[in-house]
């Protein structure tokens, strides 16, 4: 039997549905986010790992091959902010609090075509830190079709838990 409401949503199609406001506070387990960056993993990105942390602290156990300095292992520690808003914005920003040394910094900067090239669409790394851009993630991991719908997206930390707050309103 078909599922017509779920055929509409993946089709984007939400005529049906007009006049939907839809708060919703969603945990995921930080599992769940690393059974996902495990999927990122290449023969240059060996280890990407999250540890989420209170108040918005993430530590990232990174492996990876470089050129010049071979393998590096960096625990980096970072506050993440940002997110969609009503105003248009949809950067989410990863400042690096420490775990990079100086030559890591010179390193990402001289890098930095290179590493554009093993990251996915819409993460960008500079020796300040990392942004996502949270409407471009979405549209390749196959939630486009929500984005008109979505008005806000805000993204916190608890000790092993991402907090994904959105609101839709169709």
């Amino acid at each position: 039997m078909r599922n017509i409401f779920l055929e509409h949503i993946e089709r984007g199609d939400f005529s049906g549905f007009r006049g939907a406001d839809i708060p919703m506070d969603i945990p995921v387990a930080q599992s769940l986010i690393n059974q996902q960056l495990r999927e990122w993993q290449n023969d240059t990105v060996q280890q990407l790992e999250l540890n989420l942390q209170n108040d918005n602290i993430v530590y990232l156990n990174l492996s990876a091959k470089v050129p010049v300095a071979g393998l590096i292992r960096r625990q980096i520690r970072a506050k993440m902010k940002g997110g969609i808003d009503l105003a248009g914005n949809s950067l989410l920003s990863f400042q690096f609090l420490d775990g990079l040394n100086l030559l890591d910094k010179q390193l990402i900067n001289f890098f930095s075509k290179k590493i554009a090239e093993v990251l996915p669409d819409g993460i960008h790394l500079s020796k300040e830190g990392c942004t996502v851009d949270l409407r471009l993630m979405m549209a390749v991991m196959g939630y486009g079709q929500l984005l008109p719908a979505v008005h806000q997206l805000q993204l916190s930390t608890e000790t092993g838990i991402l907090r994904v707050k959105m609101h839709l309103k169709l």
